[in-house]
């Protein structure tokens, strides 16, 4: 996955963000559960990660003590008041092998699960390379490997691949998907080569035994229901990363890919290629892909040959790049759907193509609640190429600092003319920074600024700033291009349609801890309760499989949108 942090985060940056340093088992868990129930010796953060994403579902930890022997039989007859069938994720992370009879337990706790319940565990891997050589140097349970975690290193019953597939059939449990964990590094290949007399030997599969010795720990994911799941590959490649790769990439294809039999790859300009599967259905989609005749109509047709449903995503107006035009919009004509972000694009687009499907922007996760402190207020700008935009403001709003001094300080990320216009020696500027570090600046802001000015381009713009600042408790003072469709007027932040509504309700929020906290505080708990992911992102899975079953009937009209694509 890529991502634009060059160095590791800070712990501020890990507290904001859950998949700065998530735990093995955060990217497994289903999204969207209502009830989820971790069996285990200890806690850990899977569950603190888990409601940052998820904070409407009840995360239930049953923990036991380490050092206390018999605790596994208690696992089985815990009081827990859990009633059978109305849980949606079993999680067992690295405790399955130490309980004394794993299979008894996984079949009594598979009663918990719905229908379609899921189970997620972390297994150690008995042939992990190192623990073989370890047994061959006579150190078998005498552990040196600084790698291995204090709960890996106790006494506990072993699993290979095939055990633990033997483990989960035995409970009724369909597994869907493993992934390993563990590094192929140099020492690891040295130790191929001095065991291979050995596999050809023993007629081994040289991949299998590297991939399975290579497993420091397998990942397992497995459904109670028994029907055949219907697969797809998603493939997206990313023609301008920089831009929203995390936004309209990234953390879309993280949250889908928890739905059972999803898989999700992305690639920067290039196209993601990974090992098939047999009856896995594609999807191939193209992230702001300024195509042209002469360079995309052997790739387009390549795909249509290939079986794949070829779909555009786009979340900036067209309008803003002349090639677009100049190809006669081969990128939305030439694919058979298109996804985008507002309904404004929606309406453009559906000119195009009439498939058009709307993903709103939605926040990945939920940042802890901030303090305002209340002192000194802090304004939040952040923004490119706006100055059509905060011109017509500039003036009232150095009125205002100029008005309360040193009670105001302003923090600007990215725009330097904003940052100079600025009539006050308290602000702060930080040129074009990551996610991450943007994240931090805004969580330490107390009231955002978001002027637009309605123009065509911005009309069509989503309200991803608003969420941002609601999702960090900073309240909002707001033009109604875009906002006035989010924002609930006076409860979760302020609209300016005059420059004198501008300073006067600026100056309100800056005298006024109460107003100003209390709309942070709705708009936190609107965001919470309407635009975070996890509730929306089945949407986009479901989407793709309507296509999918529409295939031929999308072929024809492609044919007449571009007959070229058939020749």
């Amino acid at each position: 996955m890529n991502t634009n942090v060059a160095s590791s985060p800070t712990r501020e940056e890990e507290r904001l963000d859950p998949f700065s340093q998530p735990s093995d088992l955060l990217c497994l868990l289903p999204a969207n559960a209502q009830v989820i129930v971790e069996v285990g010796y200890q806690t850990g953060t899977t569950a603190s990660q888990y409601q940052q994403i998820n904070p409407h579902c009840s995360y239930l930890e049953i923990v036991s003590n380490l050092e206390t022997v018999e605790v596994e039989q208690k696992f089985e007859y815990l009081p827990v008041g859990i009633t059978s069938g109305t849980v949606d994720c079993l999680v067992y992370d690295n405790s399955l092998p130490f309980m004394k009879n794993p299979a008894k337990i996984l079949q009594h706790q598979t009663h918990w699960l719905h229908s379609d319940g899921e189970v997620v565990a972390c297994i150690p891997n008995v042939q992990y390379w190192r623990k073989i050589v370890g047994l061959l140097q006579g150190k078998w349970g005498i552990t040196e490997d600084q790698t291995l975690s204090q709960l890996e290193q106790l006494p506990q019953q072993e699993f290979t691949l095939e055990k633990i597939q033997h483990l989960f059939q035995s409970a009724g449990l369909q597994i869907y998907e493993i992934q390993t964990r563990g590094q192929k590094d140099e020492e690891f290949q040295q130790f191929l080569q001095l065991i291979q007399p050995i596999i050809q030997a023993l007629n081994l599969d040289v991949n299998r035994f590297a991939t399975q010795t290579a497993a420091q720990r397998y990942l397992i994911r497995a459904t109670r229901s028994l029907k055949p799941l219907r697969r797809l590959l998603i493939q997206t490649v990313m023609m301008a990363p920089t831009a929203c790769d995390r936004l309209r990439v990234l953390e879309p294809d993280r949250f889908t890919q928890t739905q059972p039999g999803t898989r999700a790859v992305s690639g920067v300009k290039s196209f993601p290629t990974v090992a098939p599967i047999p009856g896995e259905e594609k999807v191939i989609i193209w992230q702001r892909a300024i195509m042209s005749y002469q360079d995309y109509l052997p790739k387009l047709r390549q795909l249509l040959q290939e079986g794949y449903l070829i779909i555009a995503e786009i979340d900036d107006n067209p309008l803003r790049r002349r090639e677009y035009a100049e190809n006669r919009y081969l990128s939305y004509r030439g694919c058979h759907a298109v996804q985008t972000s507002t309904e404004a694009l929606a309406v453009f687009l559906r000119q195009l193509n009439p498939h058009v499907a709307v993903f709103q922007n939605q926040l990945a996760y939920l940042p802890p609640p901030r303090i305002d402190q209340g002192e000194t207020v802090t304004l939040f700008f952040g923004a490119l190429n706006r100055e059509k935009d905060w011109k017509p403001i500039i003036q009232a709003l150095n009125r205002v600092l100029a008005k309360h001094q040193n009670k105001v300080r302003v923090k600007v990320i990215h725009d330097r003319l904003f940052f100079d216009s600025l009539e006050t020696p308290h602000k702060e500027f930080e040129a074009f920074c990551s996610y991450e570090r943007y994240q931090n600046i805004l969580h330490t802001c107390d009231v955002g600024l978001l002027p637009l000015a309605a123009t065509p381009v911005n009309l069509m713009k989503s309200d991803l700033k608003f969420l941002e600042c609601a999702g960090h408790g900073v309240a909002v003072l707001a033009s109604p291009t875009v906002y006035e469709k989010s924002i609930i007027q006076g409860k979760t932040g302020l609209i300016y349609r005059t420059i004198k509504q501008f300073e006067t309700q600026l100056d309100e929020l800056i005298v006024n801890p109460t107003v100003r906290q209390q709309l942070a505080a709705n708009a936190y708990e609107w965001v919470r309760n309407h635009r975070l992911l996890c509730q929306h992102y089945p949407k986009r899975r479901s989407w793709y499989l309507q296509m999918r079953d529409r295939l031929p009937e999308l072929n024809q009209q492609l044919r007449q949108r571009v007959p070229e694509l058939f020749i």
